[in-house]
């Protein structure tokens, strides 16, 4: 019982085992069919061929065997010889279980008969020669003469009839013979298509079962080549069955899995790794952008001559019309200062950005008087919206220096500040002499520069401020002004 649970364990276990041991035992199966069946249809031709001769055999031994009981017969009677009369009970004895142990052939009644008269007269033959053996001890002579006459008459006749039963075999055995022999062959040719089929079944057997065996082994063995290549993005091997190797095609699909994800969370962490160091990057390249737009707004924004010329026209204006304008003139100055020189850092409000250049063009309408005009639209709700500080005045600057400097007519800036939808739209327009649209291209993009504080700065804290790139447009023909528009969302209230 042990043995068995044992055997069963074992059995349930290796399966592989278990396909190979069944594979080996049907080949095993099948070749000891092709042997047997030889073996078997050759006992049967042989077990024929010997039903064939068996009875012209006998036949021959009972004929022998009624020549020397006559020879021993005809001997007694002649010379009383008691050695003769031995050996007549012995062939007497011999001939009469020969005789039946004859079986009689149904199937051939000719055969039959003639066998059935051959019995008949070796029993009247036996009778005939005991009579005279009796009468010839007795010393009947003319008795046994008589008897001796009528047995050696019987003796012709059943030579007679073995003789023809003989010839009658022979051609019945001939024909049976030839049938046996049609036979052979018939065998000889099935049994060499039944080897030829079972070698044939063998080979493909063996191929299916090489292929079932080889098949997953095989993908595994390629699969794992791929992943030592670096490609991890192999197909899962699919078995069917849940043998040794099912089972090993399972683990390798699961560590095939694993691989793949673990790689995957290296790439992610090397492209966050990557973002982290590029967003360092941007924050170190922005506080610089900030450091030199500080710096340019501290140091050239009020170059010299413009701070010189401001205060010359202020003395002038404080000498000629009185304290009033001067004053006037002098706070929205000192304002425009005080505003200027705060931390860039710190958001301010489009109103503080808006109270900043109304000082400005104050300033540049005491210096240049009809040279340029100053016009300003603005909606009170959108005047707390927080933005960068020293935003607006740069690009009044930009507008006043490089837009209307060198035209002969009055140059005129319009700020409108309106609410669009969810933004709110800040438009600085002038009619100076425009730009190109090259221009506008280098402007944007950063690959030009204006004095003072530098578009791209002005754009580059922007982007940043409200994170988003469509912050600033630039509209401008030769001839025909120049337009810029800031879109500030107003979820920055």
């Amino acid at each position: 019982m042990h043995l068995w649970k044992e055997f069963t364990v074992f059995w349930n276990k290796n399966k592989l085992k278990k396909k190979l041991m069944v594979y080996f035992m049907v080949t095993i199966v099948l070749m000891s069919a092709t042997s047997i069946f030889p073996f078997y249809t050759i006992s049967v031709l042989m077990e024929q061929m010997s039903d064939t001769f068996e009875m012209n055999v006998k036949l021959n031994s009972l004929h022998k065997t009624l020549d020397q009981l006559h020879h021993v017969y005809e001997d007694y009677l002649t010379f009383r010889y008691s050695r003769s009369l031995d050996e007549y009970y012995k062939y007497y004895n011999q001939l009469k279980g020969e005789t039946d142990s004859i079986r009689l052939d149904y199937s051939h009644t000719q055969n039959m008969l003639l066998m059935k008269d051959i019995k008949n007269m070796i029993s009247t033959y036996l009778e005939e020669t005991d009579a005279a053996v009796m009468a010839r001890r007795g010393r009947a002579i003319d008795e046994y003469q008589l008897y001796y006459y009528e047995s050696n008459k019987i003796f012709g006749y059943i030579n007679e009839y073995i003789q023809r039963l003989n010839n009658s075999l022979f051609m019945q055995n001939t024909d049976r013979y030839l049938s046996v022999k049609s036979s052979v062959y018939l065998v000889e040719t099935l049994n060499i298509g039944i080897i030829f089929s079972i070698v044939f079944l063998n080979i493909i057997l063996m191929l299916w079962f090489t292929y079932k065996i080889t098949k997953p082994i095989s993908d595994l063995s390629k699969a794992a080549d791929e992943i030592t290549q670096g490609n991890y993005d192999v197909p899962p091997i699919k078995v069917d069955g849940d043998d040794e190797i099912g089972i090993m095609a399972e683990a390798f699909n699961r560590m095939t899995q694993s691989i793949r994800e673990y790689v995957s969370e290296i790439k992610e962490k090397a492209e966050l790794e990557s973002m982290l160091k590029e967003q360092e990057m941007e924050n170190l390249r922005i506080k610089n952008d900030l450091k030199e737009a500080e710096l340019h707004a501290l140091q050239a924004q009020m170059n010299p001559h413009f701070l010189f010329n401001t205060l010359n026209t202020g003395a002038q204006l404080a000498m000629l019309e009185g304290a009033d304008r001067a004053c006037t003139f002098i706070e929205h100055a000192a304002e425009l200062f005080r505003y200027n020189i705060r931390n860039l850092d710190n958001p301010v409000t489009l109103g503080d950005e808006i109270k900043n250049i109304e000082n400005y063009m104050h300033l540049l309408k005491e210096r240049f008087a009809d040279k340029v005009e100053f016009v300003l639209e603005k909606e009170q709700s959108i005047l707390d919206v927080k933005m960068p500080s020293m935003i607006l005045q740069p690009i009044i600057e930009n507008a006043w220096i490089h837009g209307l400097g060198d035209v002969e007519y009055t140059g005129i800036i319009r700020v409108k500040a309106y609410q669009s939808g969810s933004f709110a739209e800040i438009s600085i327009k002038d009619n100076g002499k425009g730009m190109s649209q090259e221009k506008i291209e280098e402007v944007l993009n950063g690959r030009s520069s204006s004095k003072g504080i530098a578009i791209k700065n002005i754009l580059s804290r922007l982007k940043i401020f409200y994170n988003t790139t469509n912050i600033m447009a630039i509209h401008s023909e030769r001839g025909h002004g120049t337009e810029v528009v800031l879109r500030i969302p107003l979820e920055n209230r």
